[in-house]
């Protein structure tokens, strides 16, 4: 007999489809979402829901509170008297899931209370004090964390001893994310032919465009190789409040024909550009985690990754490089190394190709004992 999971999760985001839907298959679960959209940034909804294998309930009602958008939502303790769980999954650090702890701790004690903790180690160490003190709070009454990386791991297991903690990384199903190439590949074949970059070496970024990304520092650096190496192009995929300032300093390093700002992309528009790449890139000095990397690697397109994101776990010698976002010499070293090889076709077929270290059906395959074991 499945066990009873019960899901509060601020919002639906295209990264936690296949643990969703996993969890869902693996328990008798029941979701409740706060949020329509996520407030970094908006999805195709339809679309979006239409690869859950579960309808959504949504619990909108309530506040919106002016710092950092808090949420304050109502009915969701009902929920669980509703439903009576052996296990509740919450998100990260804040009122909703103290209360959600603290409720089933005195009402329901024998209820497993898990929340989702996206944390990097660097991000866990250098949390600002607010998050701090709702950890702190959390922790007391929490069953256990799930984590995106070992190293965020080993540090609360260093600083917080007594709670239980799993490691998740934010990985995709590859099943899914290949079906979506495959979808792609006249579209990849369109990019090639609009911005002309048969023949180029391709590095690619997906993500917004904001300054924890650290894209100035990446154009600053792309440009200084695209010097000795014309034949090299740097794809931005995305938008965000920096959008306009870099493009300007874009204009000024008289860059426009290798650094293409292309838009915002979901879905197979967005896959057709992994598929044309032959690296990606994430620069940032403060990731979680970073998506956009399990996605590359998956499609077989190695990766440069900051070693300040969690995602940074996925990289390895086999598959890419690490690199420090504030060191302009050594990226600039690495991208001499790596980029100048033979690109990728947009035609080439998409078969099993991944560069992972690991499938997700192994990863959720630990989650889910553990969980069972720990519901039993």
């Amino acid at each position: 007999m499945k066990k009873k999971l019960l899901v509060f999760h601020p919002s639906l985001a295209p990264y936690r489809i296949d643990l969703f839907n996993a969890l869902n298959e693996a328990f008798e679960t029941n979701f409740y979402i706060f949020r329509k959209h996520q407030l970094s940034q908006r999805f195709d909804a339809e679309k979006l829901e239409a690869q859950f294998n579960f309808k959504p309930n949504f619990l909108t009602a309530g506040l919106e509170l002016g710092y950092k958008h808090r949420m304050i939502r109502f009915g969701y303790l009902s929920k669980i008297v509703l439903h009576k769980p052996d296990l509740i999954l919450c998100s990260e650090y804040n009122i909703l899931t103290f209360s959600i702890a603290l409720f089933t701790k005195v009402f329901f004690p024998k209820v497993k209370v898990y929340t989702l903790c996206d944390d990097s180690m660097e991000v866990a160490k250098n949390s600002s004090k607010s998050r701090r003190v709702g950890r702190f709070i959390c922790l007391k009454i929490l069953t256990g964390i799930i984590l995106g990386n070992n190293a965020a791991e080993k540090w609360y297991n260093e600083n917080f001893p007594k709670i239980k903690t799993i490691t998740l990384p934010i990985i995709q199903k590859e099943e899914r994310i290949v079906s979506i190439l495959k979808d792609a590949e006249n579209i990849s074949t369109q990019y090639m032919d609009q911005y002309k970059l048969y023949d180029k070496n391709i590095l690619l970024f997906v993500g917004r465009f904001i300054k924890v990304k650290n894209l100035q520092f990446l154009i600053t650096v792309f440009s200084s190789y695209v010097l000795t190496n014309k034949n090299a192009v740097l794809v931005l995929v995305g938008d965000g409040d920096r959008k306009a300032e870099l493009q300007t300093l874009v204009e000024t390093l008289n860059m426009q024909d290798h650094i293409l700002f292309v838009g915002r992309f979901e879905n197979e528009e967005l896959y057709a550009w992994y598929r044309i790449a032959d690296y990606f890139i994430l620069p940032s000095t403060s990731e979680a985690f970073g998506a956009v990397v399990n996605e590359s690697l998956i499609v077989g397109v190695p990766v440069l990754c900051s070693d300040l994101a969690g995602a940074s776990c996925l990289v390895n010698e086999k598959n890419g490089v690490t690199f420090n976002p504030y060191n302009e010499e050594k990226l600039l070293s690495i991208l001499k190394e790596v980029l100048p090889g033979k690109r990728q076709k947009a035609t080439k077929p998409v078969s099993s190709n991944s560069l992972m270290p690991y499938t997700f059906d192994q990863r959720i395959s630990n989650l889910i004992w553990f969980l069972n074991l720990d519901a039993a």
